[in-house]
């Protein structure tokens, strides 16, 4: 039973975090029932010397367990932020935001272009089998990292250094879509000076929405290979606290 509990604790908090787990559309008994699916799997490999005696058996080992998992998807979950922040720059620009910029709800939706992206890096992860390389990595693990200890190689500067290798390349990825909404600001800009009596407000306004589509066939197409480079770094990071033996 601690086995089973143990291993349960771990597979579960992967399913938590992991965005290609945790979207709201996957019900949470089913997430459980895959959680215990996958404990149950793992019971006759993991061995008991890796399980605490049963005294030693405490609240903080199986919160530890579950912290192994959730980290596992939330550096998952930060090299998903490359595709955010670049839909963000882009609802920004195009105007799709404009509620939330006006007023500011923490409640209030990032706008369909967050969503449409967002969806779309989903199922290029499912395409690229990154769900089954963190189930294959997550059932490696009981055989590496010992019940309730944590590994060495997962620290704060680790996870520091890999957020901001994230935001890099978000920013990166957002270039173009500043390039082109520079441009048709300046071309604005200079219609206004040409021709005051023009409401170019609401005529920019009005065209600046069909030019997000725009961008988004111009980044469409290198949106696989931005996913494949922001996921990374987070796959080696895991990968490090797995194989690496030393924990404390």
């Amino acid at each position: 039973m601690a086995i089973f509990m143990f291993a349960s604790m771990r597979v579960f908090g992967l399913f938590l975090t992991t965005p290609l787990f945790a979207f709201r559309a996957l019900p949470m008994q089913f997430r459980l029932l895959v959680a215990l699916s996958f404990a149950a799997y793992m019971m006759p490999v993991i061995s008991s010397e890796l399980i605490p005696n049963p005294g030693s058996i405490t609240f903080l080992a199986s919160v530890i367990e579950l912290c192994i998992g959730a980290f596992m998807g939330f550096v998952i979950r930060v090299g998903f932020m490359v595709i955010d922040i670049a839909a963000e720059v882009l609802s920004f620009q195009a105007g799709f935001s404009f509620a939330s910029t006006a007023f500011r709800d923490p409640a209030l939706d990032s706008g369909l272009v967050g969503q449409f992206l967002g969806l779309t890096a989903i199922a290029l992860a499912f395409s690229l089998n990154i769900h089954l390389v963190l189930i294959e990595i997550i059932l490696s693990s009981f055989k590496t990292i010992p019940v309730g200890v944590w590994p060495d190689a997962w620290s704060s500067k680790g996870v520091l250094e890999l957020i901001a290798a994230s935001f890099r390349l978000g920013l990166i990825l957002s270039m173009p879509i500043l390039l082109v909404y520079m441009m048709f600001n300046l071309t604005q800009a200079f219609l206004g000076r040409t021709s005051p009596q023009m409401n170019l407000f609401s005529v920019g306004f009005a065209v600046s929405i069909p030019l997000a589509f725009l961008v988004i066939f111009m980044i469409l197409p290198d949106l696989k290979i931005v996913l494949e480079r922001s996921l990374e770094n987070p796959l080696q990071l895991i990968r490090q606290g797995v194989e690496t033996p030393n924990a404390r």
